[in-house]
């Protein structure tokens, strides 16, 4: 039978039918699903009990006068193949929290601990969830706070990738052609991507250790997601290093510290899969040796961020259902559950290690910084020559030894950057839609950075690509 564990729980006999109630709850208020034995010892090994039809039906009307809300579990006599009879009651309930006799237990290891207040009242609030998504209630938001050209951008990012059928007509018929408002009013889903948020939603900072008792910069943002996304983007590739080989003919190719897929993969589904009904900002913090991403709430029941990250578990399952799947019609995220394991990828490929980790204030995702990184200021190429490699370390750029103070750039000409980094391909006209600029403002901005030696045009306006020399 091999071991007890979260799932699972092994009684010698119905003596312990007591007991075996309060496993079933606690099993059920952790995982939701399990499987009680009776007739079998702690070890594992099948000792055998008499079954008959009145001790199945101990068992189910036990279960019945123990466990609120009520269950419907498979209630079996099961037998060896030497002939010993034992019984196996398999169960399952997505209503919870599950009393039993009136207390409320959760799983542990292979023990049942009574559930602490606070534990109770996030189970009765992730079970009203359950019921009624935050992302689908109605919000006091109506369209005079959407950000128009947020949402106008959105519908044409959406009808380039084809989710997306009908063209910009006005804020509520977009917004209603999207399933995101009733009445006069928006959902959750609707304000928390088209709507400014009224306070700091997200807050960033640089510290000079783990213990954040020196703060080298701090800086907290308001806006809507997508704002708060690329500002965080434009945070962690401000105050990190970047490498460009120079080494081959023409222009340089730059290689960013934390690679700019990843990163961005990260931080939307930090908005996209938090617990807005907790509260608190998403976080984005630098150190040294990491750089690090907290949202508020940790992955929900049945979802493992290894499993995710080892590509052995592709559930798209999320507590924003609704939103994910607005965000997955224009292209921002994809819903078959392999960004986790898109993140993954971008860093083996960079060497960066990267992990999640349970905190009390939510999800943590980790991106490790090797030291390495900015170390050689040469690698080699594929024949064998040496080419010069430009650092960029957040404070200084370093060519060829020589120690130069990087460029100053506006939160704009930042914003354009990014957008170039992201897409080498992208026009003025699509760098003009995703600001919500003129064309004529882009193309100002494009120059300074050219001027500047930052960014060059490989191949026609039409055709060509942009190169990145940071």
């Amino acid at each position: 039978m091999g071991h007890e564990d979260e799932y699972t729980e092994f009684k010698k006999s119905t003596s312990e039918l007591k007991e075996g109630m309060e496993s079933i709850a606690s099993i059920l208020n952790k995982h939701g699903e399990g499987t009680l034995y009776f007739g079998v010892g702690p070890d594992g090994e099948v000792r055998g009990q008499d079954v008959s039809e009145t001790t199945l039906r101990k068992i189910s009307q036990a279960i019945g006068n123990s466990i609120d809300p009520a269950i419907y579990p498979i209630v079996a006599h099961e037998k060896t193949l030497d002939g010993k009879d034992y019984v196996k009651v398999a169960f399952s309930g997505n209503d919870g929290p599950y009393a039993c006799n009136g207390k409320f237990r959760i799983r542990v290891a292979d023990e049942d601990v009574l559930m602490s207040p606070r534990e109770l009242r996030l189970s009765f609030r992730d079970s009203e969830s359950r019921l009624n998504p935050w992302d689908s209630r109605v919000s006091a938001k109506t369209i005079e706070d959407v950000d128009k050209p947020t949402l106008q951008r959105f519908v044409e990012r959406g009808r380039e990738k084809g989710r997306i059928r009908f063209e910009y007509a006005g804020v509520k018929d977009a917004l209603s052609r999207l399933g995101l408002m009733e009445g006069d009013h928006l959902l959750n889903a609707g304000a928390a991507l088209f709507c400014p948020s009224p306070i700091d939603d997200l807050k960033m900072g640089v510290f000079a250790s783990h213990a954040r008792t020196e703060i080298i910069g701090l800086q907290h943002e308001s806006g809507t997601l997508f704002e708060l996304v690329r500002s965080a983007e434009m945070f962690v590739i401000s105050n990190t290093r970047s490498r460009v080989d120079t080494s081959g003919p023409g222009a340089s190719d730059v290689y960013p510290e934390i690679p700019t897929k990843a990163l961005h993969e990260a931080l939307m589904n930090a908005y996209a899969h938090r617990d807005w009904e907790y509260g608190g900002a998403v976080m984005v913090e630098l150190f040294n040796d990491a750089v690090e991403i907290i949202s508020p709430g940790w992955f929900i029941e049945g979802q493992d961020p290894e499993a995710h990250l080892s590509g052995k578990d592709a559930s798209s399952v999320s507590r924003n259902k609704l939103l994910t799947q607005t965000l997955y019609k224009s292209g921002d995220i994809e819903s078959q559950g392999t960004g986790i394991k898109r993140i993954k990828d971008e860093c083996d490929e960079a060497g960066i290690k990267v992990e999640y980790v349970e905190v009390p204030s939510g999800t943590k995702l980790i991106f490790h910084r090797n030291d390495a990184f900015g170390q050689s200021l040469v690698i080699d190429t594929p024949t064998g020559d040496k080419g010069d490699v430009v650092v960029n370390d957040g404070v200084n750029v370093v060519v060829n030894d020589e120690v130069k103070k990087p460029l100053s750039l506006t939160v704009r000409q930042k914003q354009v950057l990014d957008i170039i980094m992201r897409d080498p391909s992208v026009t003025a006209s699509g760098i003009a839609e995703e600001c919500g600029i003129t064309e004529r403002s882009a193309q100002r901005n494009i120059r300074k950075l050219r001027e500047s030696g930052m960014i060059s045009r490989e191949g026609s306006d039409k055709t060509g690509v942009w190169r990145v020399h940071i």
